[in-house]
């Protein structure tokens, strides 16, 4: 019997509430703020014209941040360049709000009202820009997230980090592959001398893990295995449902990164390397949330949006649907989840912190 089966829907389509629950993410925007404008300088004027292009940009303020420092940059030196950004995602994007807050108070094109907006549907593993025409193009915590769903026998764990045998061999060769088709869909787009930036959850070495290696998170996704496995074994969950779903995702080392940069011949010819680095992230690297938590009840309603913010797409489609049979009781179980969860966080703080590393990647377009 296969030990794996594909998915079409991807995992991260119709996330909620992703804008509010994801002080994280704007915080890692924030400290490459710097780095970008240094690359963008580094461009000079570009003809026929200044190309933007993030990658998974969401719904949110980190996708105003990852653009707005590379947009300033750029019109401090040429002030009426042509200039173009262009924001890429997955048809469930809430493009509404993105937009919305791109045009606002606080969105960098007030005050470049002659500067293009774009917005590019569909998935960063197939080219998503003309070839040969973005000079910039960032991505920053979404190249984590698989090109599709997976679903694995895999009893005891619903995350990457924690799969063995087969599942595991499965998964790293299925993320190995697509963070290929990743950088060749780049490279296509890229003009010579571009950058890409790409910032995300990344592993570390920690020979006390079970394959080696620390993933960011790994206190959050044991933290959702005990309450689902609470629930199955109490009748609520199908057992059999969530032995086989993993989160369609994978965090990459810096080895892991690196490697088919210099084994592969396309993107060996493609790209120079700039960076490739996994280090603590800039805000709580140990606890996304330290600074709460002598606040046990808002520690615990944090975390619970943090997580149903990122992974309620997953858990519903992958996990309470399936159970349910549906969509009442798919509401139902999620409601009891995140209740359970919230619960489990506000009597143990601490016991599952998200800990924290980044991917940086930077590469240069040869």
């Amino acid at each position: 019997m296969p030990t794996s089966s594909v998915e079409t829907q991807k995992s991260t389509e119709g996330m909620v509430d992703y804008a509010k629950n994801s002080a994280m993410q704007q915080s890692v925007v924030a400290h490459h703020r710097e780095r970008i404008a240094g690359l963008v300088a580094r461009l000079g004027e570009v003809t026929p014209e200044m190309r933007i292009v993030d990658y998974g940009c969401g719904p949110g303020p980190s996708a105003i941040g990852a653009v707005a420092p590379a947009v300033a940059a750029y019109r401090a030196r040429f002030p009426e360049a042509p200039l173009a950004v262009c924001h890429a995602d997955q048809p469930g994007n809430d493009w509404n709000s993105l937009f919305a807050l791109a045009n606002g108070p606080d969105g960098y094109r007030k005050a470049d009202p002659a500067l293009r907006m774009e917005a590019a549907v569909g998935s960063f593993y197939e080219p998503l820009a003309a070839a040969g025409s973005v000079a910039l193009g960032t991505c920053f915590a979404a190249s984590h997230w698989l090109s599709q769903a997976v679903q694995l026998q895999a009893p005891g764990t619903i995350w990457f980090a924690d799969l063995t045998g087969r599942a595991r061999a499965d998964l790293a060769a299925q993320a190995r592959k697509d963070w290929v088709r990743f950088l060749q869909c780049r490279a296509e787009e890229l003009r010579p001398g571009g950058f890409l930036f790409v910032s995300t959850l990344g592993s570390v070495p920690d020979e006390s893990e079970i394959n080696g290696i620390a993933a960011s998170g790994r206190g959050i996704y044991r933290a959702i295995q005990t309450v689902a496995q609470a629930m199955a074994d109490e009748g609520q969950l199908d057992p059999a449902v969530l032995d086989g779903f993993v989160f369609g995702l994978w965090f990459l080392t810096a080895e892991e990164a690196r490697e088919p940069l210099e084994r592969e011949a396309s993107l060996a010819e493609a790209f120079a390397i700039e960076e490739i680095s996994v280090l603590p992230g800039p805000l709580n690297p140990t606890d996304v949330y330290l600074d709460r938590i002598d606040d046990p009840a808002t520690y615990a309603k944090l975390y619970t949006g943090y997580i149903r913010g990122f992974g309620d797409s997953s858990l519903r489609r992958q996990l309470f649907e399936p159970s349910a049979g549906d969509a009442a009781g798919a509401d139902r179980l999620a409601d009891d989840f995140y209740r359970r969860l919230e619960t489990l966080y506000r009597d143990a703080p601490g016991t599952y912190a998200g800990e924290i590393w980044n991917l940086t990647v930077v590469l240069r377009r040869l």
